[in-house]
């Protein structure tokens, strides 16, 4: 069993609005999809874009899936969908309500991405420390409060990789 299988599990998705018009019940299956890939090939045709986000502006499925992604980042992952999930986790945190969204109540998505990142930001070190460095440095920049946390890793990751 897996954490981001029970993260997943943990809403219905079928009540959220998601990005591409229909409910998020269908991200269910994108989100396994992705969870099992071991190669590319096994991604096509299953990806979170326009349906968390379009171009940044966010869906009510987005803060729910913040903690599935962050839960994934600590299992086993093909490299492009780890590549996917910090990225969307960057949209997310960078972007805001959609118009439909703040018409239908719920004008602060980005806020509730953060704070959802902020949660299992311990997930976003581990990656600065052992994965995709710069990726997680990029998130961790919009979130993380602690000013001083954030440039003490940045200097030590530095010092190490330079």
């Amino acid at each position: 069993m897996k954490a981001s299988r029970l993260e997943l599990g943990r809403h219905d998705w079928a009540e959220l609005r998601c990005g591409c018009g229909q409910s998020g019940s269908h991200l269910v299956e994108a989100f396994g999809r992705l969870l099992d890939a071991r190669s590319v090939r096994e991604t096509v045709g299953y990806t979170l874009e326009n349906h968390l986000e379009v171009q940044s502006m966010l869906f009510e499925v987005a803060p729910h899936a913040v903690p599935v992604m962050l839960a994934a980042l600590g299992e086993d992952l093909h490299d492009s969908v780890r590549r996917h999930f910090l990225g969307m986790l960057e949209y997310l945190v960078a972007g805001e309500s959609h118009r439909s969204e703040v018409e239908a109540g719920r004008p602060d998505l980005a806020e509730e991405c953060i704070a959802a990142v902020r949660e299992g930001i311990v997930m976003l070190y581990i990656e600065a420390v052992s994965g995709n460095t710069e990726a997680a440095f990029d998130i961790l920049e919009f979130v993380d409060e602690d000013e001083d946390r954030l440039a003490y890793y940045r200097s030590v990751l530095a010092a190490r990789l330079g």
